[in-house]
C-alpha cells in the first residue's frame, strides 16, 4: 500500500477497471420469443409496451456498468410516448448520455415518422471528455457515434443488413478509427455470414473481440448467431466477459471488464 501511495505521489499512471455493456434493445419493443411470434408482435414497433424498458432499466441498474453502448434506442417517438428513451434511462440511473439519430441528416429516413427518432447512444458514469458524430458514406444505418471517457475512445455502430454494404462500411471504419490509444468499438455488426466477415477489419485495426469463444447473441430466445461485438485495442486487457441470458430484447447483451491506464490516450 505504501509503495502504491508513493507511486501515486510521483505521478505514476493510474490503473483502473472499466465495465462496458453493449445492448441492442430493439427500441424497447421486447422479446417476441420466436420468429413466429414476431409476426404477431410487430405492433410493438408502433407502441412499445412499458414492461421491456422497465426490465432493461432494472438490468442495467443491477449490472452497474461504467459505460453503456446502446443500439436501437427510441429518441422520443410516439412508440415511446414521445419520451427520449436514452435521457430517461440516464436520469433514472445517474448516467451522462450522448445520442444521435442513426440515418444521417441527408437521409430520407431521418424525416419519416418513427424512423427519425431511431438512434444509438453512449451512457457513462464519468463525464464525456469528447464526443463526435460521423456517418458512413453507404448504407441505410450510417451513424458512427463516439465518446472519450477516462482516455478510452468508445465507438458505437450498427452495420448494414447486406454483406456487400457491411464490407464497405468496415473498410471505411478502419480508415477513420484512431491509429493509437485505448479504443473500444461496439455494436450490432449483423455478421450473418459469421465472424469471418471481420477478419480483414481486425487485421487492419489490430482490434480483438472480447467474445473470445464466439458466443452467439441472436436471437435472444434461442441464440444461434454472433451479431453483436465488443472489440478492444491492444492497450486494453480483458479481465472478464459474459453474455447475460436476459430476454428483454431480441438480442442478448455483452458485458466486458477491461484493465487500462487511466487517461492514457
Amino acid at each position: 500500500m505504501l509503495i502504491a501511495a508513493a507511486a501515486e505521489i510521483r505521478g505514476a499512471p493510474e490503473c483502473a477497471i472499466m465495465k462496458i455493456l453493449l445492448y441492442n434493445i430493439a427500441y424497447g419493443t421486447g422479446n417476441p420469443g420466436s420468429e413466429y411470434r414476431r409476426l404477431f408482435s410487430g405492433y410493438h414497433y408502433l407502441r412499445a409496451p412499458e414492461r421491456p424498458s422497465r426490465k432493461i432499466r432494472g438490468f442495467l441498474a443491477a449490472e452497474k456498468p461504467d459505460a453503456v453502448c446502446l443500439v436501437e434506442t427510441d429518441l422520443g417517438s410516439r412508440r415511446f410516448q414521445y419520451v427520449n428513451q436514452v435521457e430517461h434511462l440516464a436520469e433514472e440511473l445517474g448516467y451522462h448520455c450522448f445520442f444521435q439519430q442513426k440515418y444521417g441528416p441527408d437521409s430520407v429516413f431521418s424525416r419519416l415518422p418513427y424512423l427519425q427518432h431511431q438512434g444509438n447512444a453512449i451512457l457513462t458514469r464519468a463525464r464525456h471528455e469528447m464526443c463526435d458524430v460521423a456517418f458512413f458514406p453507404v448504407g441505410m444505418k450510417r451513424l458512427i457515434l463516439s465518446a472519450q471517457v477516462d482516455g478510452i475512445t468508445l465507438v458505437v455502430v450498427h452495420l448494414a443488413l447486406t454483406r456487400k454494404t457491411r464490407l464497405r462500411q468496415l473498410r471505411y471504419l478502419a480508415e477513420i478509427l484512431p491509429e493509437s490509444g485505448p479504443l473500444v468499438v461496439a455494436g450490432d455488426f449483423n455478421t450473418f455470414a459469421g465472424e469471418g466477415e471481420l477478419h480483414s477489419f481486425l487485421r487492419k485495426t489490430q482490434l480483438r473481440s472480447a467474445n473470445v469463444n464466439n458466443l452467439p447473441t441472436y436471437p435472444a430466445w434461442k441464440p444461434a448467431r454472433q451479431l453483436d461485438y465488443l472489440l478492444l485495442s491492444p492497450e486494453l486487457k480483458l479481465s472478464d466477459f459474459h453474455v447475460p441470458k436476459v430476454r428483454f430484447s431480441d438480442h442478448l447483451p455483452l458485458v466486458a471488464e477491461i484493465d487500462f491506464v487511466k487517461g492514457s490516450a
